[in-house]
């Protein structure tokens, strides 16, 4: 089956530069129907499977909380979505479950085909995202060269500029370092610059690497994220982890955007070779659940004594 259905040379040229959008077929295949993703949930290894609600921290709104979901099934997973606040990652099913992988390598195919871009095989993941009426994925920015493959549903996705007013150095440095799960603080005066796309069912929407953004459903959504590295993700990410432990640990003031390419290039090899010594251990955050899945409430949610996930 082929998947994408339109790539002209001008979007080919455009590819990681720009944000665009393109036409897909992925809801073709059937496997992402409510019974398909329901039995996907049933055996898809727990501890790959998270499942969050949102919170009202004021420098990072709508922020993700993580939930326990000991006990219900896949079937009732997805019928929490469709009514509650919740908002599901399948991690790494594209890439690990043998229905869905053949979708996952197709995707990638034709899109080195379209692109002449090769992303690193071995740090290809995919998952898939089922979520809420309600949810919200807050301002943030991924680390991985991220493409958003949207199914069905009503999703609005905003998108910002990559500058230093919207991405601060420190922030990012931040999320390589493992100290923030991907947020980064936001101001509703960011909405002026942003790009606002409101998609419809069978819809691919990717952006440069490291362009944040935010997600506002506005119906039940089924998604499909795709991640994967490549040359220009790993020296970026490699030098900004090496200037977070300079800015950390020596009070040092390093900039990105005032760096050339050989500088950067010696920082990612210095950085890459500091995350294997797992120079980064410190500043890794604790995930803390909060709630448990409660059909049983009107937010579908009960609140539980915090503690560090287990699962």
């Amino acid at each position: 089956m082929t998947i994408l259905t339109r790539w002209s040379d001008e979007e080919r040229a455009q590819y990681g530069a720009e944000i665009q959008t393109f036409p897909h077929r992925l809801g073709a295949s059937g496997l992402f129907t409510d019974d398909a993703l329901a039995a996907l949930l049933d055996r898809h290894p727990k501890h790959l499977i998270d499942v969050c609600t949102m919170t009202d921290d004021p420098d990072f709104p709508d922020r993700h909380c993580t939930v326990d979901p000991a006990g219900a099934t896949g079937a009732e997973m997805v019928e929490i979505a469709k009514s509650g606040a919740i908002w599901i990652n399948i991690r790494e099913a594209m890439n690990t479950d043998p229905a869905y992988r053949p979708l996952m390598d197709a995707a990638y195919a034709e899109l080195k085909a379209n692109t002449g871009q090769t992303a690193r095989k071995r740090n290809r993941r995919g998952g898939i995202l089922i979520s809420s009426p309600a949810a919200k994925v807050p301002y943030h920015c991924d680390p991985t060269q991220t493409l958003l493959w949207h199914v069905r549903g009503r999703k609005r996705v905003f998108v910002y500029p990559t500058t230093e007013a919207f991405l601060p150095d420190e922030a990012y440095e931040a999320i390589v370092l493992g100290e923030r799960d991907q947020d980064v603080p936001y101001r509703s005066s960011y909405d002026a610059s942003a790009q606002i796309f409101d998609l419809p069912d069978d819809t691919l929407v990717c952006w440069p690497h490291t362009s944040p953004h935010r997600v506002v459903n506005q119906g039940f959504c089924v998604s499909m994220v795709m991640e994967c590295t490549t040359h220009d993700s790993a020296v970026r990410n490699g030098a900004m982890y090496f200037n977070g432990l300079l800015r950390r640990h020596f009070k040092a003031q390093p900039q990105w955007s005032g760096s050339g390419s050989f500088e950067r290039l010696l920082k990612a090899y210095a950085g890459h070779a500091l995350r294997k010594l797992g120079a980064h251990r410190a500043h890794i955050r604790e995930d803390y659940v909060r709630f448990r899945l409660d059909p049983g409430q009107p937010s579908m949610l009960s609140p539980v004594p915090a503690y560090i996930r287990n699962f």
